[in-house]
């Protein structure tokens, strides 16, 4: 499993130049990672081994006949398997995600680390920020260098100093900061930037030189350590307190979200006002659509025709003394809209909110999907324990029923038992993360397959069942059959 690990993540590390302790780190982090696949296997392997060489032996048969119980045969490896479940979850909650908070800033900073001073023939090398390098030859030595031709850039101005040279030398300083060239036999070419009226006479610098002295920062391909509190907020890298914080605030994230949304679109939409419905569903928003409000609005803001306001004396009031005036009701035909305009205005209206509820709901989907991944890691930190006390009850009666010791037969199955258990623990985890599942019944999916399997097998193996006795299956069939050919005798 290390083995894998490492060739996953080979080539990030390879060409890095990296000093053997930074690869030792490397590794020491990565192991951690790996108790969660290959502590439930080394349990499931011990425990087949034990006590099929125990039946191999007949010293199975010797307990039972002195009235020992499988069961009761287990006990001291249930006692140790307890200890061995509280240390799988001390590592799940403490030690592997301070491992993984520590192993992804070293890979971030592994990865984002430029490669090492490889200057190969006839190819530029361009790591160094500002220069590139072209040899035409570079000797077995490393160090004597044939056909020199460096590129050096000045800020924005492009590339501003060329160097010619037949042969040159190159040596690290011993704080391996600085790149010191010796360069003789060449020419160095200098554009003069900084002179007056550089754009329109373009002044240079020539110079012809025996022997040229160049020192290069190398600072910038060391390998630069982060603070790997940068890396808090990956599910994997947290504890069970500080999962639930995260869950809670993604929780509180989605309903204010939801809550804007509804409140945003309540002008266009008819809410529910039957008092048995609590909270409106915005999946179905083609059912309750209305443009009244909006269409009201919209009237208002066009060029429609609309004949002057009438007024007119009030009855009421005596002659001679100015009357209250107030307006004339309007004819029902007073204003000409055009549907044209009204109907594309409708529709650009759906086409907007159809957009924002969409992005709304995308933004909603991403959020309930990381809260399930932080959900699903909480679970994860009890089921690893768990699995080491299910698969006691499954190996141990595999173990006393095949009667088979050693690395053979028991290797082959607990290799497929754990596969079996790996491949539903992560159909499982997947469904959950989708939605699918619950995030319990997802991540508790493999262990509610494997319980009643053990159960089964424990019964079988009290019970001295010959489950895997390949003679009591040989003669079940001869049985069969000898009962097929009295019939066909008949």
């Amino acid at each position: 499993m290390l083995m894998q690990f490492l060739w996953k993540y080979i080539g990030d590390l390879v060409g890095k130049g990296l000093e053997w302790y930074i690869i030792l780190e490397f590794i020491l982090y990565s192991i951690p990672y790996l108790i969660p696949r290959a502590l439930p296997l080394a349990v499931l392997l011990s425990t087949i081994m034990v006590f099929g060489n125990l039946g191999e032996r007949y010293e199975l048969v010797a307990m039972k006949s002195a009235g020992i119980s499988l069961v009761k045969a287990m006990r001291p490896m249930l006692y140790t398997m307890m200890i061995i479940a509280g240390i799988a979850f001390y590592s799940s909650n403490v030690l592997i995600p301070r491992a993984n908070l520590s192993w992804g800033a070293l890979f971030y900073d592994v990865t984002n680390k430029k490669p090492a001073l490889n200057i190969q023939d006839g190819i530029f090398f361009t790591e160094l920020r500002g220069f590139a390098i072209r040899v035409g030859h570079k000797h077995d030595d490393n160090q004597t260098l044939d056909e020199v031709l460096i590129y050096a850039k000045s800020g924005k101005s492009g590339v501003t100093n060329v160097v010619i040279a037949k042969t040159g030398n190159m040596v690290m300083t011993e704080d391996k900061r600085f790149l010191k060239l010796t360069l003789f036999d060449g020419k160095r070419y200098e554009e003069m930037v900084g002179a007056a009226n550089y754009s329109k006479t373009y002044p240079h610098n020539t110079m012809e030189f025996k022997k040229y002295n160049m020192a290069i920062d190398m600072s910038e391909l060391e390998l630069t350590r982060s603070n790997p509190e940068m890396f808090k907020d990956n599910y994997e890298m947290l504890n069970l307190s500080e999962i639930v914080v995260r869950v809670d605030s993604f929780e509180v994230l989605i309903d204010q979200k939801t809550a804007f949304l509804r409140e945003y679109l309540t002008s266009y939409f008819r809410i529910p006002q039957d008092s048995t419905v609590k909270q409106y569903d915005f999946s179905n928003l083609d059912k309750g659509k209305t443009y009244r409000e909006y269409l009201a609005s919209s009237i208002d803001s066009m060029n429609i025709e609309t004949p002057p306001l009438l007024i007119e004396e009030d009855p009421i009031q005596p002659k001679g003394k100015k009357g209250l005036l107030k307006p004339k009701p309007k004819p029902p035909t007073s204003r000409k809209v055009n549907m044209t305009e009204l109907v594309e205005s409708a529709n650009q209206s759906t086409r907007n909110l159809h957009r924002i509820v969409e992005n709304a709901s995308n933004d909603v989907r991403k959020m309930q999907e990381r809260k399930r991944r932080y959900a699903t890691q909480w679970h994860k930190k009890f089921t690893l324990a768990f699995s080491c006390l299910l698969l006691l009850f499954i190996g141990a009666p595999i173990g006393a029923i095949i009667r088979k010791g050693g690395f053979g037969t028991p290797m082959i199955i607990s290799i497929l038992l754990f596969i079996l258990f790996f491949i539903l623990q992560t159909v499982g985890e997947k469904l959950a993360r989708e939605g699918v599942l619950e995030v319990w019944a997802g991540s508790w999916f493999s262990p509610m397959i494997f319980v009643p399997l053990a159960v089964f097998l424990t019964y079988k193996s009290n019970t001295e069942s010959m489950l895997f006795d390949s003679e009591a299956y040989r003669k079940m069939f001869k049985k069969i059959n000898i009962f097929q050919r009295q019939h066909d005798g008949k």
